[in-house]
């Protein structure tokens, strides 16, 4: 085994901040359920950001620890990596090379949570290393990563997975349910307006984010989401986008700039000065270890090289005939969102978000008099349950890690072609704002858009 690409517990002992890691002890990997024992499955994690050592890391750990096991973690970042290690515990395998880990783990799953950009890198190498995917969103961030990563998946026969956590509140099912059960007939129209405080929006400026060769824009990190909600909930396909969008205020915008927020000269002037030190887990994970490869987390946000957008719109045209009018509005101090379907035989409202906080949401039902059979209002109040994004994580991560093969009569978990269908839009939406012309899926990638998913 290559030592300079592998983590080991010696050496996690001896130094500090500095490469570290473990072996794996103890195997078979069994547990005990029902009454029989079954073989663990065995996961591996690449990508040690915020998301990855927490919800994947930590998390799992502690809540799923009795059906599957989290062997290793890599990154290219060794010192975050050790210190991903240490704040997941337990005796990990930690490299800086994925192909090492794979070749040497042998997991069952690979678990992607990098940087967008090199998703596809991963969840390909993943696969050729025979693993199932569990990656999260968005699948990638353009049409010729996306491209690559369906002909790998019929290349390879693997499963992958796209974590769309918005699916999975308990509100948000009822919503689908309610349209599946043809409460409001055939839809024909959806509004989506969402809105990103700014104080959201500013830790998108201030790390990778804030540059479209990464992240692919808010179009496709943020909106990912929103639009596989619209896509999952009408369960059809976009056909054409025509978007407008402007990044105001942040960027080349700012009054002033600096190094990053610990090395500024404005502090006392700038409202979205944020120190970093001060936050111990921020601080262990990026600003410690910010010498090995340079990625900063406290970028400043006025910085010029800043190319994201900060105020969208778009009209998307789907297959089965309904539109979607969407905004996503990161310029405000609100953080909430309104969504509207309008159909043949009524209508469905939701908002949420604002103050103050609640633990429920309200979906509201108007019948359309003339063609439904349902004359009345109705208010349908939902609650949250317990967990983070409305109740949903839990949720999702019990039918990934504990209940795999459980009914999803809602269909909520997102394979490769939603996660294609989902940033796709996105991808439309930005090169329609370059160009000032609507753009066509079809044009895209080659995948037919259907009216009716099945």
């Amino acid at each position: 085994m290559n030592q300079k690409n592998q983590i080991t517990r010696k050496n996690f002992i001896k130094t500090t901040g500095a490469m570290a890691g473990g072996t794996i002890l103890g195997s078979p990997f069994v547990s005990k359920a029902a009454g029989i024992f079954r073989e663990k499955k065995k996961l591996a994690l690449v990508g040690t950001g915020v998301r990855g050592v927490s919800m994947f890391g930590r998390n799992l750990r502690a809540n799923y620890g009795d059906t599957v096991d989290l062997v290793s973690i890599c990154d290219i970042n060794p010192g975050r990596v050790a210190y991903a290690r240490e704040f997941i515990g337990g005796d990990l395998t930690a490299y800086t090379d994925l192909d090492e880990m794979l070749r040497t783990e042998k997991p069952d799953t690979l678990i992607v949570t990098s940087r967008d950009d090199v998703h596809h890198e991963h969840i390909i190498t993943g696969m050729k290393h025979g693993c199932d995917i569990i990656t999260e969103k968005p699948l990638t961030i353009d049409e010729h990563k996306a491209q690559e990563i369906m002909e790998a998946e019929k290349k390879y026969g693997r499963n992958v997975i796209v974590t769309f956590n918005y699916r999975y509140p308990p509100y948000r099912a009822k919503v689908k349910e309610l349209i599946m059960d043809g409460w409001i007939g055939d839809v024909k129209n959806v509004e989506l307006h969402w809105h990103i405080s700014h104080s959201h929006l500013m830790r998108y400026m201030q790390r990778w984010h804030g540059h479209r060769r990464f992240g692919g824009s808010l179009w496709v990190h943020k909106s990912t989401h929103h639009f596989d909600m619209v896509n999952w909930f009408i369960n059809s396909d976009p056909v054409e986008v025509y978007a407008n969008s402007e990044l105001e205020r942040f960027g080349k915008n700012g009054p002033f700039r600096g190094k990053n927020c610990r090395n500024c000269a404005f502090t006392d002037q700038c409202p979205y000065y944020w120190d970093i030190t001060q936050d111990e887990h921020h601080n262990n994970l990026y600003t410690k270890n910010e010498h090995y490869d340079g990625y900063v987390r406290d970028n400043c946000v006025f910085r010029e090289t800043i190319d994201i957008f900060s105020k969208h719109s778009a009209l998307v045209k789907y297959a089965n005939g309904a539109q979607l009018n969407y905004s996503l509005t990161a310029d405000t101090e609100h953080e909430g969102y309104w969504l509207a379907f309008n159909g043949t035989q009524g209508r469905l409202e939701v908002r949420a978000g604002g103050w103050p906080r609640r633990n429920y949401e309200e979906i509201h039902f108007m019948p359309n008099r003339r063609y439904s059979g349902r004359q009345e209002e109705q208010t349908i109040r939902v609650d949250h349950g317990s967990g983070g994004h409305w109740g949903g994580d839990p949720i999702m991560n019990d039918q990934l890690f504990k209940d795999p093969n459980r009914p999803d009569p809602l269909k909520q978990q997102a394979g490769v072609r939603d996660g294609v269908m989902s940033i796709i839009i996105g991808v439309a939406a930005r090169k329609s704002t370059d160009s000032g012309l609507p753009v066509r899926i079809e044009d895209l990638v080659d995948l037919k858009p259907m009216p009716n998913r099945v």
